[in-house]
């Protein structure tokens, strides 16, 4: 298999950071009415079958190998366990917040990758960084109680979701199963959407809602066919030939987009100590990140030694 030629990879990895950053609005628009579990699950069932005939548009076919089945299988953690989450805390926090909130999955990746994949990733910037991000979030923790009992439900269970997403990252980059990171995508979506299937036929209140409002089933095949198709496939390419903890780095610079994103589209507005909080995360995760090489370029040698 031939290596992707740089822009290909810069095309992916920005248009899954363009796709994450709307996911979050997305995802509130899309069970507004129709409540989450079905907005999640509208969303995953119409995405499997979108992704198979786009799959064969690319010449490329399903395989049953037992290295791609874990590597399906591993995928899904991210696709059922981190999404559903995800939708459900939706429901309790702003959609800037949300992507926010998931942005600490460059972390748990960072330290799972030195862990299970040997990456060299940890050192005293990754770890004042990790400080940093999580004085954040006890910020907005505290902020969340504060405001709203469930709402400190919510921020655990983002971070419970961007953990799992991490670990499915590291997980498939693992098992790194012979095949395309498009046919990886279709194989743990349509685990995935099985999952979401049974759950739904199990859990909801009704089998169909009614009164989905035209905004809602927009966002839903949005988020199918964007954000579950494209976004994933771009998402496994790119898995493929990039570090896990570079794409962690998905997670960090969407969050920026997104808060812009809600504050546009629906007018949300964060307290002072929330923004504060926010911007303790992102810029420990961007000092976790970039700290070693922007310590370099100042100091020189001396960085090294850290």
């Amino acid at each position: 298999m031939t290596s992707p030629t740089h822009a290909r990879l810069g095309f992916a990895y920005a248009a899954v950071v363009l796709i994450w950053a709307t996911t979050p609005l997305g995802i509130q628009w899309s069970g507004a009415e129709g409540g989450f579990l079905f907005g999640v699950t509208a969303r995953m069932v119409l995405g499997a079958l979108v992704a198979l005939p786009v799959l064969w548009l690319l010449g490329q076919r399903i395989s049953f190998a037992p290295r791609a089945l874990m590597a399906y299988a591993a995928g899904s953690l991210a696709i059922f366990g981190g999404m559903f989450g995800t939708y459900w805390a939706a429901q309790h926090l702003a959609s800037g917040m949300v992507s926010v909130l998931f942005g600490t999955a460059p972390l748990f990746t960072s330290l799972l990758a030195a862990w299970v994949l040997g990456e060299r990733t940890l050192n005293a910037y990754w770890l004042g960084g990790l400080l940093l991000a999580f004085a954040g979030l006890g910020l907005i923790f505290h902020e969340q109680i504060s405001l709203e009992g469930v709402g400190a439900w919510a921020v655990m269970v983002m971070l419970c979701s961007a953990f799992i997403h991490a670990l499915s990252t590291v997980l498939v980059k693992k098992i790194n199963a012979p095949i395309s990171g498009s046919v990886t995508s279709v194989g743990a979506l349509w685990v995935s959407a099985v999952l979401y299937l049974v759950v739904w036929l199990v859990f909801a209140p009704e089998l169909w809602p009614n009164d989905v409002s035209e905004r809602a089933w927009g966002a839903i095949v949005y988020l199918a066919v964007f954000g579950s198709v494209f976004g994933f496939m771009l998402f496994f390419f790119a898995l493929r030939h990039l570090p896990a903890s570079l794409m962690g780095l998905v997670t960090l610079l969407a969050p920026v987009l997104a808060l812009w994103l809600g504050w546009w589209f629906e007018g949300e507005v964060l307290s002072q100590t929330a923004m504060l909080g926010t911007l303790l995360v992102l810029g420990g995760l961007a000092w976790a990140q970039w700290g070693a090489m922007l310590f370099r370029r100042k100091f020189g040698a001396i960085g090294d030694s850290m």
